[in-house]
């Protein structure tokens, strides 16, 4: 109980960080390859990575962020997704043969949040790059939404991420 309270903690705390305009000197931010590393001032100091995913149109549509809700905590895969989804549907995450299945913890006014915790083989998994990564969700009609997800740069992210703390 007190991990899905962590969870949904923690898309709320993105959910804010997201919809809060940045302050030049609190916040920092680096590119990788399509992958950045942000980070806001603390106490304590925040870091996480993130992509954009954007539809056939090139607008961006959904977010996949990796973070942890404090140094303690394991490291959380979120996706943030639009308003009007099929909640019960869930979000796969395929990588490879195996899709990785998140679970949505909340949708707030600035979208819904789908999380699960990275272990160790995950993020080995997510280190390998591999190429033809997608996100799938279905919209509130029922559609299949597929969002290529490019791993390009998210080795580097994650180094960059661990040397933060």
């Amino acid at each position: 109980m007190r991990l899905m309270g962590e969870r949904m903690m923690m898309a709320c705390l993105l959910a804010a960080l997201t919809a809060m305009p940045a302050i030049a000197q609190d916040r920092t931010v680096a590119t990788f390859g399509d992958w950045s590393l942000r980070c806001e001032a603390g106490p304590p100091r925040n870091c996480e990575t993130a992509t954009t995913l954007s539809n056939q149109e090139r607008r961006p549509v959904a977010q996949i962020v990796l973070g942890r809700l404090n140094p303690q905590a394991p490291v959380l895969v979120m996706a943030h997704l639009p308003l009007n989804v099929q909640l019960p549907a869930g979000v796969r995450l395929t990588l490879d043969a195996a899709p990785v299945m998140l679970q949505y913890q909340r949708c707030v006014p600035q979208g819904c949040f789908a999380t699960i915790e990275a272990d160790d083989a995950l993020m080995r998994r997510l280190r390998a790059e591999p190429a033809g990564a997608r996100l799938i969700f279905r919209d509130a009609t029922g559609r299949e939404i597929t969002l290529a997800v490019s791993l390009r740069g998210f080795a580097q992210a994650q180094a960059a991420l661990t040397a933060q703390r």
